[in-house]
């Protein structure tokens, strides 16, 4: 009777705090001696996945004496890359995508593999997918790292609300294992609260009342180092609403483009504000340049340090995402394009 797939997505948004309650109560295994023995890594995702990969990367940059790099999914399509040399690869995928198999595919080339995922080969035989199941039991064979999160099988519908909470705290909780790490092990007491974060009244009745005007396209600007991450919440209105997805600018970066182009061509601007003085100062002046010409300001505060911060933008945007699709009765199950991607979703299987 769930024709839409908006029951089954209630059902994953209320899951959330449960799963990583869990996450947080668990005893983590101790990670591989080659794991913990890794210094440079190349990181790599894409979809949910992409803002996993970018975040570890800040992670490890910002917050250990480790260095990593993103590298899209395509730039592992040549076969004999040096740069791969001596380094770790680290492959995010909660399904183990066909096009994420492209990088895993030249593990060969890394010194260390990593994969971070909701499946494992015991659950991918039971979905049916034997040849995954083989690589990945190939890849422990080989010494490869499977670090698992929730949720395995996360389908049926386009958009995922719980696999990428889940693996945001997947990486807090894989840094703060390594020898080095500047914070300590994420706590309940920091990370559940978050969960309760809401979009503003004012931005809900708008978006619910005026689609349209978003629907043609916004702006998302917030303060670095979430701006290098917010991939996943631009994509949560590609996704859940089938909008076009909106570009994500730093608060400096938005004065060098972005707000003349806004202006040309008004359309609204929503701006995430974590709990720093400075991020204040750059909201109050970001609010009153865009009011100033007319156009629309709306801002999503979360009232923590951008170490933590994202899970609470992550459930504010789950939110408003959830109330207009609902209001719109937008297609989750049987979302446009769908079964016609595999030219390029398919891409593994045909090199």
């Amino acid at each position: 009777m769930d024709s839409l797939g908006h029951d089954l997505l209630r059902r994953r948004l209320a899951q959330i705090p449960a799963v990583l309650a869990g996450m947080l109560a668990a005893d983590s295994a101790p990670l591989l001696p080659a794991t913990r023995a890794s210094q440079r890594f190349i990181v790599t995702g894409t979809g949910s996945s992409e803002a996993h990969a970018r975040y570890l990367v800040m992670l490890l940059n910002l917050y250990t004496d480790r260095a990593a790099s993103y590298l899209p999914l395509s730039g592992f399509t040549d076969e004999h890359s040096p740069a791969f040399g001596g380094k770790t690869l680290i492959v995010f995928s909660q399904g183990v995508s066909p096009n994420a198999q492209i990088a895993l595919r030249r593990r060969t080339h890394f010194s260390h593999t990593i994969l971070f995922s909701a499946t494992n080969p015991e659950t991918a035989l039971r979905a049916g997918k034997a040849d995954r199941a083989a690589l990945l039991q190939q890849l422990l064979a080989e010494g490869g790292e499977l670090i698992e999160f929730p949720l395995a099988e996360e389908y049926t519908t386009l958009i995922r609300f719980v696999g990428p909470m889940a693996g945001y705290l997947a990486c807090l909780q894989f840094v703060a294992s390594l020898s080095s790490c500047r914070f300590c092990t994420p706590r309940a007491d920091q990370i559940l609260p978050l969960l309760e974060a809401a979009p503003s009244p004012e931005l809900v009745e708008v978006m619910l009342r005026f689609p349209e005007r978003f629907a043609r396209g916004f702006n998302l600007v917030t303060a670095a180092p979430i701006s290098d991450f917010a991939q996943n919440l631009a994509c949560k209105f590609m996704e859940g609403l089938f909008w076009p997805c909106p570009p994500i600018s730093d608060f400096l970066q938005f004065a060098h483009g972005p707000f003349q182009q806004t202006t040309a061509h008004p359309h609204p601007v929503l701006i995430l504000q974590g709990n720093s003085a400075i991020e204040a100062e750059l909201v109050t002046r970001s609010v009153r340049m865009l009011r100033e010409v007319g156009l629309e300001a709306y801002v999503v505060q979360v009232n923590a340090p951008p170490l933590t911060s994202i899970f609470g933008f992550e459930a504010a945007l789950n939110q408003l995402v959830f109330r207009v699709m609902a209001e719109r009765r937008v297609d989750q199950v049987n979302w446009p394009g769908k079964g016609r991607d595999d030219l390029l979703y398919g891409f593994c299987s045909d090199v």
